[in-house]
């Protein structure tokens, strides 16, 4: 099936790209560059369930890209990651004579920005922190009464007992959604000491699922989660007195 092929292909998890820009650069930039006959989507999840019970339960992957830039006093950091995120879930019920069928798929991808100095020290995690660039929860459930096949009249007393003397096979219903989308978000390093930095980018991806049936019923559910191309730009910049507040939203 299509949602298998796609995913399945992608023969690695962690990111490969072309880096730009020597580490003296105030700008840096690393993105996706892949030829046809490569793999097209990293950091690959995929899960897949079938039956009449499954425990909520997930496959997670991390990816990492670097970009390199040298900070010659403190400075800030403007941090740009724009990224290509497909998501798939599969979901589908079947059952009769009041069945109940229950399936979920979850898909996720998020993404978190860090800058760790290239001479070794703690990393430290750019605001706003870890960011979900798409997600998505699917949820298929039913009570099934089954498709009549045939009645006979079996003790002969001339009435019909529904469902003793009836046949009746399966009712079933599926729901399967893909999509691919490209996103942005900016990420912000304030104060960073002079020196030079590895900006590491950590791609993580989710598919979970979930199946809970009563009766005479079953489910199925599969859930992937893939990046495609990306961007990762880093610019050295400096902040205006306040400019860098925190503020809520009034309502």
């Amino acid at each position: 099936m299509k949602k298998s092929v796609i995913l399945m292909a992608a023969a690695s998890v962690l990111m490969a790209g072309t880096a730009l820009a020597g580490p003296s650069a105030k700008f840096a930039a690393t993105y996706d560059d892949r030829s046809d006959n490569e793999a097209y989507f990293n950091v690959v999840s995929i899960i897949g369930a079938e039956g009449t019970e499954q425990a909520f339960a997930c496959n997670q992957n991390d990816g990492y890209q670097f970009a390199t830039i040298k900070v010659p006093q403190q400075k800030e950091l403007l941090v740009g990651l724009s990224a290509e995120v497909i998501l798939i879930t599969d979901t589908s019920i079947k059952g009769k004579e009041g069945g109940y069928a229950r399936a979920l798929a979850y898909a996720a991808g998020y993404m978190t920005i860090m800058a760790c100095p290239v001479d070794g020290g703690d990393c430290v995690t750019a605001a706003p922190g870890s960011v979900t660039l798409a997600d998505r929860f699917q949820i298929l459930d039913g009570v099934f009464g089954g498709v009549l096949e045939e009645c006979t009249d079996l003790d002969g007393d001339g009435s019909i007992g529904v469902p003793e003397e009836c046949t009746f096979s399966d009712e079933s219903i599926g729901l399967i959604l893909d999509t691919l989308s490209s996103h942005h978000f900016n990420f912000v390093l304030p104060d960073m000491e002079q020196g030079e930095y590895d900006i590491k980018a950590m791609f993580s991806t989710a598919a979970c699922n979930e199946i809970t049936t009563e009766g005479d019923a079953s489910a199925a559910t599969f859930a992937g989660a893939a990046f495609g191309k990306y961007m990762l730009t880093v610019q050295q910049v400096r902040a205006t007195k306040g400019g860098i507040i925190e503020a809520e939203i009034i309502e």
